[in-house]
């Protein structure tokens, strides 16, 4: 998306936009109105900074509890945290708000053809993590790294959103089991988890609303494979196929849901390059709608990329196609500059396949499925070995060209490298539409700012999206 196709509207007095809705929006369905944004006024965090007493907790199934703002508890005091002084007054940031597309519009004239979901994608930072890597916050207060105090800030901040779907990274496993899987469930969620191999503590999870949503089937996806050299490390992904709960719901109103956390290690694009291609095997096993036609049910897709917006691992998910062995592996994320890598990670990738084409195709498809032939024509005609292609037709909900927004910010670095992306297919372009996205802070606002912190409990900002699935049976009405 470019920033050409927003409609901003920011008045420097304040973040929110005055009369957006002033003028008629008319729907146009050769218009891609996904990607063209209008401001809205976020009425639950203004009705947030109106509380007057701090509560608990929302209590289940509530949502008129709302937390008091931050603000009021910090006043402008000095505090140390090893010997260099900061003040927490100056590093509170405002509120954040949801931009509404164009589609939007149409949705609320025609909401009984749809079905709401509100998606949300965070990385928590796992506790064993922080504790390893001590020196990346050794800007922020010991209390705010203290895990009784995130947890209940984590817990506060996403039950706030009161979310369909809660795609969560760096969960570790007794956290999960013993705290926040309890929580959830008392709040109507039920879910998938799945721990990293190896030692790791932590992994990933999807929560999910029982009364609004039914789990079809999912898929546990280590990425750590022993006979396969390059996917040797521990990350993991996870994959859910969901139906809308509805009376008169079809069979084919299914959606798939995918969330992962690939590897770190700025050096290592070939790793997490491999990761991926195996990762969009799984999903395409899953999604797969029919197998004859290529057709497949709308996908979300989400997680911690660690990478940036116009490095090649992304522009791939975007463009469906990268030819790798142009690139040297540090070239693959966009996280380094060049200049402070060593030579040995300076040579270009392999120009053989990442990943054995008996494990999974150049396409991104598992070669264990019924595509054999598919697999048999690539060999006969000796496709180019160095070059991978999807055929999801993705989407990003933040801009991929907005070099500002940013996602996390630990060790003095902001970035972005979280990402939410949808599927938009051409025989079948709005089966799934973006509604609003719930809007990232830019680096300038973020730059004296150590997290965790009292406001954000985690070293990564939460991303949050609603997207509307048009239902096959339109004479469906569906209560929102």
């Amino acid at each position: 998306m470019s920033n050409s196709n927003f409609r901003r509207a920011r008045p420097q007095s304040t973040r929110y936009s005055n009369n957006c809705h002033s003028s008629r929006v008319t729907y146009d369905h050769n218009f891609d109105s996904n990607q063209c944004f209008y401001y809205e006024k976020n009425n639950e965090m203004e009705q947030q900074s109106n509380q007057q007493s701090p509560v608990p907790l929302l209590a289940p199934s509530s949502q008129q509890a709302m937390l008091t703002s931050q603000q009021q508890f910090y006043s402008n005091h000095t505090y140390q945290s090893n010997n260099r002084p900061f003040h927490h007054i100056e590093n509170h940031l405002s509120n954040r708000m949801w931009s509404n597309t164009m589609y939007q519009e149409y949705f609320r004239r025609y909401h009984q053809q749809h079905f709401k979901i509100h998606v949300v994608c965070y990385n928590i930072l796992a506790q064993s993590l922080l504790e390893d890597n001590r020196f990346l916050y050794m800007n922020c207060l010991k209390n705010n790294l203290q895990w009784h105090r995130r947890k209940e800030r984590l817990l506060r901040e996403i039950l706030r959103q009161d979310a369909d779907i809660l795609c969560l990274q760096e969960m570790e496993s007794y956290h999960y089991e013993n705290e926040f899987r309890p929580k959830f469930m008392e709040y109507g969620y039920d879910s998938i988890y799945l721990k990293r191999s190896g030692n790791k503590s932590d992994g990933c999870c999807i929560f999910y609303k029982i009364k609004r949503l039914r789990l079809m089937e999912s898929k546990a996806v280590p990425f750590y494979q022993k006979d396969i050299r390059i996917l040797d490390r521990d990350n993991c992904g996870l994959i859910a196929l969901f139906q809308p709960i509805h009376p008169e719901t079809s069979s084919d109103d299914l959606f798939c849901v995918a969330t992962t956390h690939l590897l770190f290690s700025p050096k290592r694009g070939d790793i997490k390059l491999a990761q991926l291609q195996y990762f969009l095997a799984e999903i395409d096993r899953l999604a797969t709608r029919d197998c004859s036609t290529n057709c497949y049910y709308p996908i979300i897709l989400c997680g911690d990329f660690n990478a940036q917006p116009q490095c090649p691992l992304i522009q791939f998910l975007l463009n469906q196609y990268i030819k790798y062995d142009s690139y040297r592996c540090i070239d693959i994320s966009g996280q380094t500059p060049s200049s402070v890598v060593n030579e040995r990670f300076s040579y270009p990738l392999p120009s053989n396949e990442l990943l054995p084409l008996s494990f999974v195709t150049s396409d991104c498809r598992l070669a264990t499925l019924n595509n054999e032939l598919i697999f048999e024509k690539q060999v006969n005609q000796q496709q180019s070995s160095a070059i991978l292609t999807h055929n999801k037709q993705l989407l990003s909900v933040y801009d991929s060209n907005d070099l500002l927004d940013v996602t996390t910010n630990a060790g003095d670095e902001a970035h972005l490298v979280d990402y939410i992306f949808y599927t938009q297919q051409e025989n079948d372009p709005y089966r799934l539409n973006l509604l609003s996205r719930y809007d990232l802070y830019k680096q300038n606002e973020v730059i004296d700012v150590h997290m965790p912190n009292h406001q954000f409990a985690s070293d990564h900002f939460m991303l949050a999206a609603k997207f509307a699935l048009k239902l096959r049976n339109t004479n469906v009405v569906h209560q929102q």
